[in-house]
């Protein structure tokens, strides 16, 4: 088969569980089926390989890439995973030469020439949100078009990394529905989930793109915020219920950035009676009476918060354009309309005190949401925490495929890694090793019979004890 009769393009979700271990979420990669389905809509043939939820080797992805003889292979770029990722475009170039790889994702958009330049096994990145882009990059390489004018490339000419024009954001309404057939094996198979639900498979949607807010530690590359209209929302609940789905996360970075629409998409639920439970994410802000209340009448039943401090001036800090107040308040609604509150926190942002670190403690002791992940900041590239860490001289490492640990951020008062990993898993021990947090994930194991979530538990409190 000669290059203008090869159509068939490879995308690879990478593994990023450790195969050992419970994971505490699997969900399908909806990134690469949305980009799946623009691609089979433009005729090529499209495989999708989602080697995190199949738990694949390199090795095992490079072979079944093999058998396929692509034209061009995509694979996710996550800065958490750049070794995982070089590791897999080696394997894949060293058992297919002939195939052309591209990388995408968050870390390419945060640093495309420095992405390229440290993956010699790849051929192209791409930026931006490339439904239209990889399919024109596709076309140009099976005729060996010139690629400059492909939105958000990259390529290299002359052993130099080369920027083709402003990357594209397509308009909602233009995209086909992700090809969720494609991976309809781990549908079957269940390999979708997450441990806060007994139900399996789970789904998942988006509803929006971008985010109007910019808070320090986020690196946010979708800065115009779009949604779909509330009909097209809720027609896609509707097949995913028609395929037997009773559990579908939201994933959008700010579904509640338009409150009312929202509330509409909730009534609509409602009206359709479709029989579905939801998560959701939302800011503090924008979680008042109303929208919890129309929330709890259409299913959702866990709201996910990024509170990330109990201090207002860490609050302040880190540029979310909330108070302690409502963050206090999303616990207090969540509560009142029998609703679970994930909340997220992060402790060593550029500021942190221990006398902070302690106000959160004492946040969460007080304020109870119903899940608490506390994280030691990652400064991930081009954010506002990275650039005011590494100006000042506080970054310690950087994001290379070759580093041994991630980046992180000193401090003053922790001039060592191992003080804030330390800090970390005492704040945990605090808030789990306590009356009302046994109590309510006991309570939580027995009343829905969640034995996942008991061995997830398990698992992470003995990493704990361990000191892991």
């Amino acid at each position: 088969m000669n290059r203008q009769e090869n159509r068939k393009i490879v995308l690879v979700n990478p593994c990023a569980t450790y195969a050992h271990e419970l994971a505490q979420k699997c969900y399908p990669p909806m990134h690469l089926l949305y980009l799946a389905a623009a691609l089979r809509e433009n005729r090529f043939e499209v495989d999708v390989v989602d080697a995190n939820a199949a738990r694949m080797s390199d090795q095992e992805v490079a072979e079944h890439v093999a058998g396929l003889k692509p034209l061009l292979v995509g694979i996710s770029l996550y800065s958490d995973i750049l070794r995982q990722v070089r590791d897999l475009a080696r394997s894949i170039r060293s058992r297919v030469p002939e195939a052309r790889l591209v990388l995408g994702g968050p870390h390419v958009n945060a640093v495309p020439v420095q992405s390229l330049e440290q993956f010699a096994d790849v051929d192209f990145g791409l930026t931006g949100e490339a439904e239209r882009s990889l399919v024109m990059l596709a076309e140009k390489l099976l005729v060996d078009g010139p690629l400059d004018d492909v939105p958000g490339i990259l390529f290299r000419r002359d052993g130099r990394v080369i920027q083709g024009p402003e990357p594209d954001f397509p308009e909602l309404a233009h995209i086909p529905r992700p090809a969720r057939d494609l991976v309809e094996w781990a549908y079957q198979q269940k390999r979708y989930h997450s441990i806060m639900v007994r139900a399996k498979p789970v789904d998942t949607l988006f509803t929006s793109r971008g985010c109007p807010f910019h808070c320090g530690f986020c690196y946010n590359f979708r800065q115009k915020y779009r949604f779909r209209t509330a009909d097209d929302v809720v027609d896609e609940l509707t097949g995913i219920r028609e395929r037997g789905i009773r559990d579908v996360e939201i994933c959008d970075d700010t579904f509640t950035g338009h409150r009312g629409r929202a509330i509409e998409i909730f009534e609509k639920i409602v009206a359709e009676k479709l029989d579905i439970s939801f998560r959701i994410k939302s800011r503090v802000d924008v979680f008042n009476e109303d929208l919890a209340k129309k929330a709890r009448q259409a299913g959702v039943y866990l709201v996910a918060f990024g509170m990330e401090a109990g201090s207002q001036r860490m609050l302040d800090a880190m540029n979310k354009k909330t108070t302690v107040e409502m963050n206090a308040r999303a616990c207090e609604l969540t509560r009142k309309y029998r609703m679970l509150s994930h909340s997220s926190w992060i402790i060593g942002y550029p500021g942190e005190t221990p006398e902070s670190v302690d106000e959160t403690l004492n946040f969460i002791r007080k304020n109870r949401p119903s899940t608490v992940n506390l994280a030691v900041l990652r400064p991930y590239p081009a954010t506002e925490a990275y650039e005011i860490a590494a100006a000042s001289g506080a970054l310690v490492g950087d994001w290379h495929p070759d580093a041994e640990t991630l980046p992180w951020v000193r401090l003053p008062w922790a001039q060592d890694r191992k003080v804030l990993d330390d800090l970390c898993r005492k704040l945990k021990k605090k808030v789990y090793f306590t009356p009302y947090y046994v109590t309510a994930f006991g309570t939580q194991i027995l009343k829905n019979a969640n034995w996942s979530l008991a061995r997830y538990a398990w698992q992470e409190l003995t990493k704990m004890v361990r000191g892991k």
